[in-house]
């Protein structure tokens, strides 16, 4: 080989490497793929919430984001799962918003302190309780109460612990249900509505947006959704809000969960910064308003402190919640998690290091 020549291979070489070595730079993780696990079973409510935001902030950073459901304890396990691995921002964390305040009063996770992460919540929706009439017999509010007094209906929730199994003891409360109530668990709000379906549970606590197909093709009737005014979603189909059916349920919790993407709070912060920048961008894009408008979702693009302030007040809230239900044994007190009436943010956000 010549001089000439050699140098030239030798030049190629150089440009190519630096080309790599710049791309590699550019990258978000130069590692290889990150992955979000999910703490919920494929097809449920914070599954198929997630989803799309994850797909638009993929196309955003122009990098493959892994997703993985795994489901048990309400989503300890995945968030246990999330801090135990290294904080280098491969590893993230989706849940149902509502699933905080359960987790150390239930003793099911000690990573369940809102202050350990960085959050990015698109959306936000309702819980909804539907059943299949036909299967069921339960048509109204009142019948599906006297089924539960009767002890002749089953619940089916997600997971025990999960902001929607907080929602129905809540419900029950204002509506003066004096029996215990029998759950069935299915591990995701699809599963929940594949069994109310089939007749194998009278009643399903779901994330709306999980039911929303059935509920649009007549298959799943929804007695009521957890808002303080009723859901328009066809010229013909207007859904119940709980407020709809007496001032005694102006106690349970006007608390729409939201989903959010998780990530530890002491994660590289250029990593955390690109995923601001992405989540920012995937929020305003029209694909993500065509998905909240189809799913009964509103978009709300909260992160940083503002995200802070929205899970703190739901991790109080769905706290309190369960324990009044008598759901934990543990009371919140012991935590230092206030009461909903009693939250202000500006006492609270020193447990976030802001001033």
């Amino acid at each position: 080989m010549s001089k000439k020549v050699l140098a030239v291979a030798v030049l190629l070489v150089s440009l190519f490497a630096f080309a790599g070595s710049a791309f590699a730079a550019d990258k978000v993780w130069t590692k290889g793929a990150p992955t979000v696990y999910v703490g919920f079973g494929a097809g449920g409510g914070t599954d198929t919430a997630v989803r799309p935001l994850i797909a638009l902030m993929e196309k955003k950073i122009g990098e493959t984001i892994n997703v993985v459901n795994v489901p048990g304890a309400a989503s300890a396990v995945a968030a246990e799962q999330v801090q135990g691995l290294a904080h280098d921002g491969y590893a993230l964390f989706a849940t149902g918003s509502g699933c905080f305040g359960g987790f150390l009063i239930t003793d099911t996770s000690k990573q369940g302190i809102p202050w350990n992460w960085w959050g990015f919540h698109h959306i936000q929706g309702p819980a909804a309780l539907v059943v299949n009439p036909e299967k069921s017999g339960i048509n109204t509010v009142d019948d599906a109460i006297k089924a539960l007094n009767d002890g002749k209906a089953n619940v089916g929730i997600s997971s025990m612990g999960a902001g929607i199994h907080a929602f129905v003891e809540a419900f029950a409360a204002a509506a003066g249900v004096k029996t215990t109530i029998n759950y069935v668990t299915s591990g995701g709000d699809g599963a929940t509505c594949v069994a109310v379906l089939a007749g194998e549970i009278e009643i399903g606590s779901i994330s709306f947006s999980a039911g929303i197909d059935y509920v649009k093709s007549g298959k799943l009737k929804v007695l009521l959704l957890n808002r303080r005014e009723a859901l328009k979603l066809s010229d013909t189909l207007t859904l119940p809000a709980i407020t709809d059916f007496g001032a005694q349920y102006n106690a349970v919790p006007d608390l729409a969960e939201t989903w959010p993407v998780m990530i530890p709070r002491d994660a590289p912060k250029e990593i955390v910064d690109k995923l601001t920048e992405a989540f920012i961008w995937a929020c305003e894009q029209p694909e993500m308003k065509t998905f909240a408008e189809q799913m009964g979702y509103q978009v709300i693009t909260r992160h940083g402190e503002e995200a802070d302030k929205v899970l703190d007040y739901q991790y109080a809230a769905y706290a309190w919640v369960m324990y009044d239900a008598k759901l934990a044994e543990v009371s919140p007190e012991k935590f230092n998690i206030p009461r909903p009436e009693a939250w202000d943010w500006n006492k609270e956000k020193a447990k976030y290091g802001y001033k």
